[in-house]
């Protein structure tokens, strides 16, 4: 975990209102980037929107076997193990190597470790059959005993990770049924739970039976036994992650190798880009974007990323205990100058109205918080905050989100409110923002994964939940959740969900800030990235391979 960042201090003071100046005129102008500049605004909506429909046109490469795909992401591992990484980039360099059972997705159901499931007419049981012939990295076969052990170590509290093993803080049972074949029944019902399942990671029963503590275990930096397409050939801590292809793997695997180039820098990853080094680069602003759409060795790819970004008040800060005080600042904030002055495009994001994505089995479109400085700052004078100074904190390993801070700073300036602003990178900014409940910070900005049907909601909306204990949640809204997840009409569940979402918002929970874009510039000789769902991070690689 590094030191925290600071930042405001130390920063030459010409270079920060030059950069105030950037996101201030973005802000202002509301989807005029490029106004004043024709040509190219001209190219922003020839060049970058009609140049990616041609370039996927053109590309008909002939598929070869074979080739290696390497990304760069900004922060590693922090072990081998899935389980104990929280972090999307953890998540997204491991996602090759473990497989779920099945994903439910808001259109269909994909099968992964399971070759099918049957979900009980009242909810409660669901039957799962794994895919005969399935095995471990290291040649062994998975079976049902694997599943059962994975349920027994997780509901040791010990080991630190009890997903997929309880419903409303009571745990589920499961049972074998033959070899292949398991039961597993909840204590109650819970609708979001069938999804929850099909998620789970499985672990070796071989390979950590008989050890104390999973979650401290050794293996967890020397291991690596999964059951996906790719396996753990690599690990240099800080430098890369190398998997190979995994020749037992149930379907055909079209790359021999996976790596993973540890680059916290951007303009590092896009020299190495740009050198042939990379041969995907997450695009995060719109000059990039512009950049690379115009360039014909490339081909931009957009996913639906299923991801809301947010400022959360801090519920244990003595200012943001008062809802006048929250009601103050989120009229003080014009939520779509924040995203054009952050992103630049609704290429990249576009405005959040409600804590759900539209990729959300209950999204809702409801209108978000009316920007009114007028009352922001009457509000402002009579909550006691006028001089005051709140400190935000961000994760800033994440793409925007010191822009985001940047834009929020000055807007609540303008009401009266001095903001102190400082990054962690991610492990740090979640053992602050979640695993914490100090009052040291008022405003954090963050972004959860909303998309599907993920009984995780529960722990940002629930009193109760993990993550929201610095969230000023309430009684109603634990309520609304529990009562939803406990029906299984699925029309009368979106009802209540839409009356949670409405009742978020009156309670001044958070401020839903940008629904984003997952943009990838892709190497023209790299096929199948517009064919790999985001949940939020690549869900199947076996579908990526290279074109000569």
């Amino acid at each position: 975990m590094k030191a925290e960042k600071q930042c405001i201090a130390g920063r030459e003071e010409n270079k920060m209102k030059k950069r105030f100046s950037m996101l201030l005129v973005l802000a202002m102008t509301m989807g005029l980037v490029a106004s004043g500049c024709g040509n190219k605004e001209e190219s922003k909506e020839t060049v970058g929107k009609d140049k990616v429909v041609a370039q996927k046109e053109e590309k008909e490469g002939k598929k070869v076997a074979g080739g290696s795909v390497v990304r760069a992401m900004p922060t590693d591992i922090s072990s081998l193990n899935i389980l104990y990484e929280t972090g999307d980039e953890g998540m997204t360099m491991l996602k090759p190597v473990y497989d779920p059972l099945y994903v439910v997705s808001k259109d269909e159901v994909r099968y992964y470790l399971a070759e099918s499931r049957e979900v009980s007419e009242d909810g409660k049981t669901i039957t799962v059959k794994l895919r005969d012939g399935l095995k471990w990295h290291d040649g062994e076969p998975i079976t049902a005993d694997d599943v059962i052990w994975n349920f027994e170590f997780r509901m040791d509290k010990e080991n630190k990770t009890s997903s997929g093993t309880m419903v409303n803080r009571k745990p589920v049972s499961v049972e074998k049924v033959d070899d292949l074949t398991f039961k597993v029944v909840l204590p109650e019902v819970s609708a979001s739970y069938d999804a929850t399942l099909g998620g789970m990671k499985l672990l070796p029963k071989h390979v950590y039976e008989g050890e104390a503590n999973i979650a401290s275990s050794k293996l967890n930096m020397t291991q690596g036994v999964g059951s996906g397409p790719y396996k753990v050939k690599e690990w240099k801590q800080g430098e890369s992650l190398t998997l190979e292809k995994f020749d037992d793997y149930y379907k055909e695997v079209n790359l021999d190798s996976v790596i993973f180039k540890i680059m916290p820098n951007e303009s590092a990853q896009e020299i190495a880009f740009e050198n042939g080094e990379l041969n995907i680069m997450r695009v995060s602003t719109v000059d990039k974007y512009e950049k690379y759409a115009a360039d014909d060795r490339y081909e931009l790819v957009t996913l639906d990323e299923g991801r809301i970004n947010y400022m959360g008040f801090n519920a244990n800060s003595e200012l943001m205990k008062d809802i006048e005080a929250r009601k103050a600042i989120a009229a003080a904030l014009d939520v779509s100058a924040i995203v054009e002055g952050a992103y630049g495009s609704e290429d990249i994001a576009v405005p959040a109205k409600t804590v759900f994505c539209e990729q959300n089995f209950y999204y809702e479109d409801i209108d978000g918080y009316e920007y009114n400085i007028e009352e922001a700052k009457k509000l402002v004078q009579s909550s006691g905050l006028e001089g005051k100074t709140l400190k935000l904190v961000y994760n800033s390993s994440r793409a925007n989100m010191e822009d985001c801070a940047l834009v929020i700073q000055q807007q609540l300036k303008e009401v009266g409110i001095n903001v102190e602003i400082t990054g962690y990178e991610t492990q740090g900014f979640f053992e602050k923002f979640f695993y914490t409940d100090a009052g040291d910070w008022d405003l954090g900005l963050n972004g959860y994964s909303t998309n599907g049907d993920n009984q995780g909601d529960e722990y940002m909306f629930s009193k109760e939940g993990f993550l929201s204990k610095n969230l000023c949640s309430t009684d109603e809204i634990a309520k609304l959740w529990n009562e939803g997840d406990a029906t299984i009409d699925t029309e009368k569940r979106a009802e209540i969900y839409a009356d949670l979402q409405q009742q978020i918002k009156d309670a001044y929970t958070m401020v839903p800030i940008s629904d984003c874009k997952f943009i990838l510039a892709v190497d023209k000789k790299l096929e199948g990235c517009d064919a790999i769902n985001m949940v939020p991070v690549f869900e199947d690689y076996t579908k990526l391979y290279m074109t000569e």
